[in-house]
């Protein structure tokens, strides 16, 4: 009988001396390894990765078909070091990217949560740490577009009173994130408030993020928010920030053959055709990006809700 346990191990490094970060993936691989103890696998076999897909129902198709890509990608390593097992198909369990619709957040609903941020200082439930942090990072979300990961990711040694330097993010990159001039002094004030007597190489905020999504949703719902299945998400404000800085460019007269690569770039995407997803416009600025798209990037525009994040 192999020892799926230590083949997950191995595979784990594999991975990451590949490049891939596999954090989350690490849980699903946990799981998977549970189950396969759990079920005395001796081989992988059809019937075995069938079961487990069936092992949860409740779960959304989107979420199966990124736990059984990562199976899928543990039993292709199985095989390349000559481990009988069964390759799941390429298109078995595919996402469902027709029913998604990112949120993008109005400017009245971005102006009533900012005048909402604070209302965690009339609980008794947050510390001042958390009273300060939790308004400060909804704030550089909206402002630069960063990812939540990549903001609760920063050591303190990556900031300056200018920028953050953020590095490995999810696509393999590194690249700076400019501070806007709104958010200066008071992450200066955090920095020399909180981390006077800190070691270079620890977090800049020390939080994780299921406290900000639930200070959040609780923001949302102060601000008349409506929260559904499908959002708004934390990671709304990513795509918001995105939204609203395209049209910006639009109402400043800037040219968008010139400006979208700078943008694609600053919030740290491989390709023109991967920003696209997040044109959830409105009609008129959507059929310009698309008259962009037909003589720059090949109709690389999507029609809203084709693409899954």
């Amino acid at each position: 009988m192999y020892k799926y346990n230590t083949l997950i191990l191995d595979f784990l490094q594999y991975k990451r001396n590949l490049g891939y970060k596999y954090r989350s993936e690490e849980i699903i691989l946990k799981e998977i390894a549970k189950y396969l103890s759990n079920n005395n696998v001796t081989i992988i076999t059809k019937e075995i990765t069938e079961k487990y897909a069936r092992n949860n129902e409740n779960i959304s198709q989107n979420t199966l078909a990124r736990n059984m890509g990562v199976f899928r990608e543990f039993n292709k390593y199985l095989l390349l070091n000559d481990i009988e097992c069964y390759q799941i198909p390429l298109k078995l369990y595919p996402q469902n990217h027709h029913n998604f619709i990112p949120y993008v957040f109005s400017y009245d609903e971005i102006k009533r949560i900012y005048s909402n941020l604070n209302f965690i200082y009339n609980s008794p439930n947050y510390t001042y740490y958390q009273k300060t942090i939790y308004p400060l990072i909804i704030k550089l979300l909206y402002q630069t577009g960063m990812r939540i990961g990549e903001v609760i990711s920063i050591a303190i040694n990556n900031y300056s009173e200018n920028y953050f330097i953020l590095y490995n993010t999810k696509n393999g990159q590194d690249r700076k994130v400019m501070i806007p001039l709104t958010l200066k002094e008071e992450i200066k004030k955090y920095h020399t408030k909180f981390h006077y007597q800190s070691d270079n190489d620890e977090l800049f905020f020390k939080v994780k993020v299921t406290p900000v999504e639930k200070y959040f949703k609780k923001l949302l719902r102060l601000s008349n928010i409506k929260i559904t299945n499908n959002g708004p998400r934390l990671h709304d404000l990513r795509h918001t920030f995105i939204v609203h800085t395209i049209e910006k460019f639009r109402k400043d007269g800037k040219d968008m053959d010139e400006m979208l690569p700078i943008l694609q770039a600053y919030v740290g995407h491989q390709s023109l055709a991967s920003l696209t997803y997040y044109f959830h416009l409105n009609n008129d600025i959507l059929q310009e990006l698309k008259n962009i798209s037909n003589k720059t990037f090949n109709n690389l525009i999507p029609v809203r809700g084709d693409e899954n994040e």
